[in-house]
């Protein structure tokens, strides 16, 4: 089936990687020249694992294309899928301008019946937008559906290859069928519904998310007071099989480019409709307030910040990915900053300073070099890099053996054993 990618973002570009490798023919639009370019001559332009080897197969076999002309890129599509992003506005609800001039385009340039898919998070209301759009300037027939992505960053393509539901918002039995028979290989429960639901669903599932994280780092605070571990907490929680173990790790919050964005458009569009999302307003509310709890930690050690250096490890959001998108670790810094401290910074994969992000900080190509005279080490990403880390090296080159650990990523008495003095978010 020839299939159309809208948006060659980071759930675009896995899209089309996917897709063509289900067997389908896939070309992939972005207006981005430069960016088509790069893809064109098998250039990745973001960093997943496992992403590049299924890119280059199917780049080589001629199953995935790419181009810059909706005329091309629309011309016999039986799927369209909308993968533009949608910023947050100021007041925390999204910019679905990139999805209506997106709409737009396909419906002037659509000249035979095709399912014109929403994957972009939006709300409900987006697709009577589109549809308004499409009855204006569309010539062809057409359905509008929606299909939500819930790709984890860092494992994205292995999700997308064994996703744990496929759900289908669709308005006509025709869209419903032409859905099923491109997702027919994978093995998954597929729930039929309207695109109203689709696209609440994304929004409820990061919602919730977003309520166990912050709810766990509330947890960890108590924990600090009382002298127990959120490590043991969580195990004991997460054993319920009505909770579950995922997302009850604590640590500085959630960051990236879903959970805050989508917790934020979802207060926005409750309070739309007239409803007061308190309740989230407040998960949120934790997350903001982590950052800060956490600095309270640095200056136990050291009452006055200014001037001490301080050597951070890891910038994107997660590990396994290169992106930078509302990174905790990048707040954190720049709160530092204000406060006197000196920075080092070490990435595995962001290799140099980010334009209008960070200032003022040194950059180097290892984590040893960047603890050289430190005051403390910032574990704030879990790469693995940093789990493996040799502490006899690291505690050599510091001024302080001082580790704060952000993620609870180490293991209290062994760096205590090693004679760092070790600071974790509630752990006893």
């Amino acid at each position: 089936m020839r299939i159309t990618v809208i948006g060659t973002g980071y759930v675009g570009l896995v899209s089309c990687a996917i897709f063509a490798d289900l067997g389908h023919q896939v070309i992939g639009l972005d207006i981005d020249r430069e960016k088509i370019n790069k893809l064109k001559k098998g250039q990745v332009t973001i960093y997943e694992p496992g992403l590049e080897t299924l890119f280059q197969k199917h780049l080589n076999s001629g199953n995935l294309t790419f181009t810059t002309s909706y005329k091309q890129a629309i011309k016999d599509a039986k799927v369209v899928f909308i993968c533009v992003g949608t910023p947050p506005k100021k007041d925390g609800s999204y910019d679905s301008k990139y999805v209506y001039a997106a709409a737009k385009s396909i419906a002037k340039n659509l000249k035979n019946y095709a399912v014109i898919v929403i994957k972009s998070t939006v709300p409900p209301s987006t697709t009577v937008k589109v549809k308004e759009i499409f009855k204006t300037h569309a010539k062809a027939k057409y359905d509008i559906a929606s299909t939500p992505e819930f790709l984890r960053e860092g494992s994205a393509v292995n999700d997308a290859l064994h996703p744990s539901r496929i759900v289908l918002g669709v308005e006509s039995k025709k869209a419903e069928q032409v859905l099923r028979l491109i997702h027919k290989k994978l093995k998954a429960e597929v729930l039929v519904t309207t695109p109203q639901s689709a696209q609440l669903i994304k929004y409820a599932s990061n919602a919730m998310l977003a309520t166990k994280i912050s709810f766990i780092n509330s947890m960890a605070i108590i924990c600090d007071q009382v002298n127990a571990d959120i490590k043991d907490v969580s195990l004991g929680l997460g054993l319920d099989p009505r909770i579950g173990q995922s997302f009850l790790e604590a640590g500085l919050g959630y960051g990236g480019s879903c959970f805050p964005k989508d917790t934020w458009a979802l207060i926005a569009y409750a309070a739309s409709l007239g409803y007061d999302f308190n309740f989230l307003k407040q998960v949120d509310q934790v997350n903001h307030d982590q950052i800060d709890y956490f600095i309270s930690k640095i200056k136990k050690a050291y009452p006055s910040l200014k001037g001490i250096t301080l050597t951070v490890l890891g910038l994107t959001f997660k590990p396994n990915t290169d992106d930078l998108r509302e990174s905790r670790s990048i707040v954190l810094i720049n709160k530092l900053l204000k406060l006197g401290v000196k920075i080092n910074v070490y990435d595995p994969i962001i290799k140099s300073k980010p334009k209008d992000i960070l200032t003022n900080v040194k950059f180097f190509d290892s984590a040893y070099l960047s603890l050289i005279n430190s005051d403390g080490l910032v574990l704030a990403t879990k790469w693995q890099e940093f789990k493996d880390i040799n502490l006899k090296k690291a505690k050599r080159a510091m001024r302080n053996p001082v580790i704060f650990d952000a993620r609870n990523f180490f293991n209290p008495t062994t760096i205590k054993k090693q004679g760092f003095t070790y600071y974790g978010i509630g752990r006893s």
